[in-house]
């Protein structure tokens, strides 16, 4: 191992409870990508994804149980973070009913919007002169 791979794995040890040989395993299973989105983990950082609720966030410690897949950032951060953090009233809503509820929404109006036309090719319409490039 490199310098760099000693010191990740170190870094996975201590706060992950897990090592880089675990980390190259499950990124080979999920075909060097992001197991959401499936963005390339050659053009995205991945980052090791856990259930937050097992281990929180302030000990900068985690049991390694909760360990669940890569994901790239926008994903960790804006579906997985956000959802597991909704709560009303200092109550936990479970992000998987969640995310059920978000799939029967889109489903709900992406039959109406198809049907108001709103996924059909647009005309082309003239640019506006900001748009267009200059002639000199």
């Amino acid at each position: 191992m490199t310098s760099a791979e000693k010191a990740k794995d170190r870094r996975l040890r201590d706060v992950y409870n897990t090592t880089l040989e675990a980390q190259n395993a499950q990124r080979a299973k999920q075909g060097n990508a992001c197991a959401i989105c499936g963005r390339s983990f050659e053009k995205f950082t991945a980052y090791q994804d856990h259930e937050h609720f097992c281990c929180p966030r302030r000990l900068k410690k985690y049991c390694g149980k909760c360990l669940r897949g890569l994901l790239c950032m926008p994903c960790n951060k804006y579906l997985v973070g956000v959802l597991e953090r909704q709560s009303i009233d200092g109550v936990r809503i479970d992000p998987i009913k969640t995310c059920e509820r978000v799939i029967a929404y889109l489903k709900y109006w992406n039959l109406i919007l198809t049907e108001r036309g709103c996924y059909a090719k647009k005309k082309e319409t003239k640019k506006l002169r900001s748009q267009q490039k200059s002639v000199r």
